[in-house]
């Protein structure tokens, strides 16, 4: 056999999918799972959406069918710009916006558009796992901030300063945060935008989940550092299509026209199916509706979720989360190994969560917990379930 790219074996299974894979074979087997691992929404986008759609599917003709340009339909890229401006007070040239396939090719062209290999690039601890493989197979070095549960995982912008050199090209904000659901805050946001001018490196702010905010609100860093800032977005969680993959970056032009070049190699141009349906959403009189009721429900679980770990729980450490899906459990009084918990809590009590090593070197006793995707009363079976994995797991003798 010829062999394979060294490269690739840099690229790492995603844990959700992984988790999958195991959660449909036990299926298979009649197990009853709870679902608290997945990073997908339990709502679809607005029916009226939907079903003007589908009017259009029916009686168009290729438009749907066809390609798009490869930077995406120029009515999508101004309904983005627009919402831009409704919702974060920016003012974005729908040229300076490229539509994607999906968040994940969000990331992985705005690097391909940026790093050069030797380049370093800063991620926080924890932060999302999407990043550092990508980073590492284009040849970036990943250096690492450590946040702390303790002050609410919040970025020491003075430890930031110390850690930045002259091959720093990037540093990763991921804001509403996955895992831990930490916001940035004004005035972390302007010290930061202020730090990447005097330093000279770009800021990627990952947005993907700026309109799923509880309290407080999501800060645009494009606002205080716009030549400075490519950010990173998906309709995977507003609206709520992650399998129609669509996304879109925005940014100073000369970065976006690199992303539009990456991506039209990637995939040549976007669905153009989603990008209808993202249109009709986005000029919809009930796009804000929407987001409302999404955040209603989701902080109503959240909050039961709370309830539920505090009384079932009582040893373990989090932070309540003020934005995203996800609480970031730290079971280290208890867990040592949380790959191997997971595994354990999945199969032997039917209950799925993400391991906290995929977010963390630091929280390897941690595991992610997802509050939105089952229902409330499977909810506080699936806390029950976790509980009693703890209690009947026994860490084994040789700890990875």
């Amino acid at each position: 056999m010829p062999g394979f790219s060294n490269t690739i074996g840099l690229l790492r299974e995603s844990p959700t999918r992984r988790i999958d894979s195991i959660r449909e074979r036990l299926r298979r087997e009649n197990r009853d799972i709870i679902v608290l691992s997945t990073g997908q929404p339990s709502i679809p986008p607005p029916p009226r959406a939907r079903e003007e759609l589908a009017k259009e599917l029916i009686g168009g003709g290729m438009e749907l069918f066809g390609y798009t340009p490869s930077q995406g339909m120029l009515e999508l890229r101004e309904a983005i710009s627009s919402d831009l401006k409704m919702t974060g007070g920016i003012d974005v040239d729908p040229n300076d916006v490229a539509i994607t396939a999906g968040g994940q090719e969000a990331m992985f062209t705005t690097f391909m558009a940026i790093l050069n290999p030797g380049d370093e690039v800063i991620l926080m601890d924890p932060t999302y796992f999407g990043y550092k493989p990508i980073l590492e197979y284009l040849g970036a070095k990943v250096r690492r901030i450590r946040l702390s549960m303790e002050n609410g995982f919040k970025i020491d912008v003075e430890e930031l300063k110390r850690s930045i050199n002259p091959r720093t090209k990037a540093v990763v904000l991921v804001s509403p945060d996955n895992p831990t659901g930490t916001i940035i805050g004004s005035s972390e946001a302007k010290a930061l935008a202020d730090l990447a001018r005097d330093r000279d490196f770009w800021l990627v702010s990952d947005e993907a989940y700026r309109m799923l905010v509880y309290e407080g609100r999501h800060e645009y860093l494009y606002k205080y550092a716009p030549e400075r800032t490519i950010s990173i977005n998906t309709f995977s969680k507003d609206p709520g299509m992650p399998g129609w993959r669509l996304g879109f970056v925005y940014g100073p032009s000369e970065a976006i026209s690199r992303v539009k070049l990456a991506g039209e190699e990637l995939t040549y141009c976007p669905p153009a199916v989603s990008q209808r349906l993202a249109i009709i959403y986005l000029k919809s009189s009930e796009r804000m509706s929407h987001v409302q009721r999404i955040v209603n429900e989701y902080r109503s679980k959240r909050d039961l979720v709370i309830n539920e770990i505090r009384k079932q729980l009582p040893y373990a450490r989090f932070h309540i989360p003020r934005g995203s899906m996800f609480i970031f459990l730290d079971l280290s009084s208890k867990v040592i190994n949380g790959d191997l918990f997971a595994e354990h809590a999945l199969t032997s009590h039917g209950v799925a969560v993400v391991p906290g090593s995929y977010f963390s070197d630091k929280y390897r006793g941690a595991v992610r917990v997802s509050f939105v995707w089952e229902p409330s009363d499977r909810l506080i079976e699936g806390i029950n379930r976790l509980s009693a994995a703890v209690e009947s797991w026994k860490e084994p003798l040789i700890r990875a």
